[in-house]
């Protein structure tokens, strides 16, 4: 039966850093401030401290849980991972659940079943891995039997066999130079940076630019930038390209890579029409007249009935204007690129 009357020692949450021992000359003092009581009320207050500091962290993982606000996992960090089916994914954030695992293995068997029976070594790979205690024994087994029936292993490779005067019995380090490759450098030599060169498809290849007119980045492509200094590429669509003059006289006044416009040299076709008279006398102020030689179509006068009819009127004309929008040759469309490193 419950005492009404008890009292209970009053509980501060703080941490006491000693207990108090109780000496043999202490006398016994009840009360909140007692000396009997001071070890009993340093507990209580740490028990309450406790008790405060662990509902603290409850609530605050309590609220932690409930706002996600977790690190995703990595493959160097801890944190939440997202689970996958793809089987065919180069994710390092997700991870693949147990169909996405059968769905390889299920593909794999298929590779092993349907291995020839002369390239049957996956299915004894595959045999020695179930539960074999000893697998690496019976790995290394398995490769050293396939090994022996190669007649180049264990060091069989005839001393004859070089690659440009290395033998094939060690490590063989091979350059560029070894097997004629066509390295960066060997290209530029064969063929510099900003030489524009004809190509017959609308993209360029990687690593070269379509002479459109473009800028392009001089401190990214600082060999482009030696040909043009500018810093634009020359826009060579629908354009011809000429050789420069150089002093030679037969196009002068021009720079390099200069632009020309359409021309046609000059010329005329003219043609004159006749206008024939009886006689001369008509004609004697007129400044655009000429004798006939011989009479009119051979004859002294028209139908031998006088002798006058031997002068003429003429009239000088042009042609009118015939053809297309320019003066061009036979061609062919291609794209004109250049190198751009």
């Amino acid at each position: 039966m419950e005492n009404d009357d008890m009292s209970y020692l009053k509980e501060t949450a703080a941490w006491e850093d000693g207990i108090y021992q109780i000496e043999t000359s202490d006398p016994v003092l009840g009360g909140p401030d007692g000396i009997t009581n001071r070890p009993t009320r340093e507990l209580v207050n740490r028990t309450a401290w406790l008790k405060q500091q662990l509902k603290e962290a409850e609530a605050a993982l309590t609220a932690h849980t409930r706002s996600r606000n977790h690190p995703d996992a990595s493959v160097s960090e801890k944190g939440f991972v997202k689970l996958s089916n793809a089987n065919q994914s180069s994710s390092e954030t997700e991870a693949a659940t147990p169909k996405a695992v059968k769905i390889v293995n299920d593909r794999l068997n298929a590779v092993i079943d349907s291995a020839p029976s002369t390239l049957d070594t996956l299915n004894k790979l595959a045999k020695a891995i179930d539960n074999n205690p000893k697998f690496a024994e019976k790995l290394n087994q398995l490769l050293e039997q396939k090994l022996s029936k190669n007649d180049n292993a264990k060091n069989a490779t005839p001393n004859q066999r070089k690659i440009n005067g290395k033998t094939l019995t060690q490590d063989v380090q091979l350059t560029a130079t070894d097997v004629h490759a066509v390295t960066p450098e060997v290209l530029r030599s064969e063929i510099p940076v900003g030489v524009p060169l004809p190509w017959p498809t609308e993209r360029a290849p990687t690593g070269w630019f379509i002479c459109n007119g473009e800028l392009f980045d001089k401190k990214k492509y600082p060999l482009l930038a030696l040909a043009y200094p500018s810093g634009k590429l020359p826009d060579l669509r629908g354009e011809f390209i000429r050789g420069w003059d150089a002093g030679r006289g037969v196009n002068p006044g021009r720079r390099v890579l200069s632009s020309e416009t359409g021309s046609l040299e000059s010329h005329a076709h003219g043609y004159r029409d006749r206008y024939y008279v009886e006689h001369e006398g008509s004609l004697r102020s007129a400044n655009n007249k000429e004798k006939m030689q011989g009479g009119y179509n051979g004859n002294t006068g028209s139908g031998r009935t006088d002798g006058d009819n031997n002068s003429y009127l003429f009239i000088d004309k042009i042609t009118s204007n015939a053809g297309g929008s320019e003066t061009r040759p036979r061609n062919v469309a291609f794209n004109y690129i250049v190198r751009a490193a």
